[in-house]
């Protein structure tokens, strides 16, 4: 596959990494994965975000891009790393898989305009690659926000202890 000046090798396995919070409470983050450009659902993560700054999504990139290369073994190697966001998510998440030793390639898909940023570079998406990349990151939203409301519903319903 060949975007802008950048080519890839074969992408086999691609993982899309999505935030999701309410000013920073049940902060969570999904996976989702395409296996030869098709979602395969049973290699789908959540994660619910640990550290206290949930509101800050390159903090809980991070987190999710440590946690995510501790399974390379169990979950398998992505040929190819997509972030919903720009520049500081893909820095964020870069220097955690080089220091498990892995060389594994992530890009950026940038809203407004849908653009892949790739390194330093902001590459225009159109037709075809702008589908398919659009079609990922969507899917990672859709499966970020199910568990975030998943995770706010069970708050709003559970009794409060303050009032008794």
């Amino acid at each position: 596959m060949e975007i802008g000046n950048w080519k890839f090798g074969k992408l086999h396995r691609i993982e899309c990494f999505d935030i999701a919070h309410l000013s920073g409470t049940n902060a969570t983050s999904s996976m989702v994965t395409f296996i030869d450009g098709e979602a395969d659902k049973n290699l789908y993560r959540h994660f619910r975000i640990r550290q206290i700054k949930g509101n800050s999504d390159i903090d809980s990139m991070k987190e999710v891009a440590r946690r995510r290369s501790k399974h390379f073994i169990d979950w398998g190697v992505p040929d190819l790393v997509i972030v919903d966001g720009s520049t500081s998510q893909v820095n964020s998440f870069v220097p955690l898989l080089r220091n498990n030793g892995t060389d594994i390639p992530v890009v950026g898909i940038a809203k407004n305009p849908d653009r892949l940023i790739v390194g330093i570079k902001k590459i225009k998406l159109e037709g075809v690659v702008l589908n398919f990349v659009s079609r990922i990151r969507d899917e990672a939203h859709r499966f970020a926000q199910v568990y975030h409301h998943k995770l706010v519903s069970r708050e709003l319903l559970q009794p409060d202890s303050t009032s008794k």
